[in-house]
Order: C-alpha cells, then structure tokens, then sequence
C-alpha cells in the first residue's frame, strides 16, 4: 500500500481559459495561463487503487487546490488515452483502478434527489508497438527504464520501472509492459512526473467501487452522462 504523487503539466488554450476565469474578459483574461500545472495522487492498497486530482487554479482564485476523486471528463466517454489520465473532472466523477484485474474503474453519479451510480470498466492496454531503449535513470528513488510510445496522433517519452509489485500508469495507452509502473510520461501536449513514491499504510478505506454501483457498458455510460449534464443545463438555465 501507499501513494504516488505526480506533477501534471498541461497545455491549455488561453481563449478558453477565459471562461474559467472571474470577470471572464477584461484585463484579466489577458493573463490566462497557456500552461497549468497540479497534483494527482495515486493511492493503493491490497490491489485496488484510487486517483485523485488537485484541481489547478485558472486564475481569479478558482479552483483553489482542492482534492477530489478525478476520472475522464469528456462527454464522449473513456477512450484509450482518455481513462486513467484524471484531468479536472466534475464532482460526480470519480476513478478506480483494479490493479489485481488490471481495469480502469470509471464511477459516475447522477444528479437529484433519487442518485444512481454506475461504472463502466477498461482493461489495461499494454502497448505492442513499444520502442524500448537501454537508457535509466532513477526517478522518485526508482531505477527506470525508457521507452518511447505512439498514442493517437502525439508521441510520449515513457520512464517506468518494474520494482513495484504491480502495473500502473496514469494514462491508458503508456504501459510498456505487464509489470511496469509509469513514473514519468511526456507527450507534446501534457506531462507526468512522480514526484514521490511513499510505501506506507494507507488508511482511505474508500478505495474499492461504491456499494451497490450498477455495471454497465461505455456506451451506456456515454448515454447517461449526456442526459445528466443536460438536465445539468436545464436546472443552470
């Protein structure tokens, strides 16, 4: 059991920034950040594990560094490349990770007074087409080999080691091999370092999926998170 911390780095676009902003135009969306950075945690224990993610601040004082259970956030759904990455979701969202299974466990919630929650799962992709390297080095007191992957259209300098009793990365689609833990990950667009790898008792006891969560398939899940977000819509309006 214990906890990884990564450093995320993200490149954002400045124009949508503003939105996230208070005033959301003026002088101060001038000062968008076109890079954000923040934490995610990820906390295991006995095979089950959970991502968290400290929301960044976009300016203005939002976001605030707060920390909550993080999944993928598009209304599309998990997609490889999307599960396990933990980017700024919405409160109801929430991400486990199977570690004796090796599965991507996605938990949403519906909104109203008659909550429902349900779970979509997404096996590990280990990726075939790896192009290893003989090069090391130690990141977060850990000696790690390098690879270097293609997923989708961007291509991610992976550093991983095998010295940790089971197999994890922080996005879907950058494993290089069954018993690898991804430590650090770069692509042009995003980044993830650890910055510590702490073994030690861990006592979140909230790390396996919520009581009475219904399985159902990714499609299922993509159609009740577009109806949710659009009542969402309705209820803001």
């Amino acid at each position: 059991s214990g906890v990884i911390e990564y450093e995320v780095t993200a490149k954002v676009n400045p124009e949508r920034m503003r939105g996230f902003q208070r005033g959301g135009g003026g002088d101060d969306a001038a000062d968008a950040p076109d890079v954000i950075t923040f934490k995610q945690l990820f906390t295991f224990s006995n095979n089950v594990g959970k991502i968290t993610t400290e929301r960044p601040d976009f300016g203005g004082g939002r976001g605030g560094g707060r920390q909550r259970p993080q999944g993928d956030t598009s209304a599309r759904g998990p997609r490889r490349g999307r599960m396990g990455a933990g980017m700024m979701g919405r409160g109801n969202n929430a991400q486990y990770v199977d570690l004796a299974n090796k599965k991507y466990e996605q938990v949403f919630s519906t909104f109203g007074d008659n909550k429902k929650t349900y779970y979509t799962e997404e096996d590990f992709i280990v990726t075939a087409d790896t192009k290893p390297s003989d090069k090391t080095k130690k990141i977060a007191g850990y000696t790690c080999k390098k690879a270097t992957i293609q997923l989708k259209d961007d291509t991610y300098t992976v550093w991983y080691t095998t010295d940790l009793p089971f197999s994890f990365s922080p996005v879907n689609g950058l494993l290089p091999a069954n018993n690898a833990v991804v430590l650090s990950a770069e692509g042009s667009n995003r980044a993830f370092t650890a910055k510590s790898v702490s073994l030690k008792p861990v006592t979140d006891t909230e790390l396996g999926l919520p009581a009475g969560a219904e399985k159902v398939s990714q499609e299922e899940m993509r159609n009740i998170r577009r109806t949710e977000m659009e009542k969402l819509r309705q209820r803001q309006q």
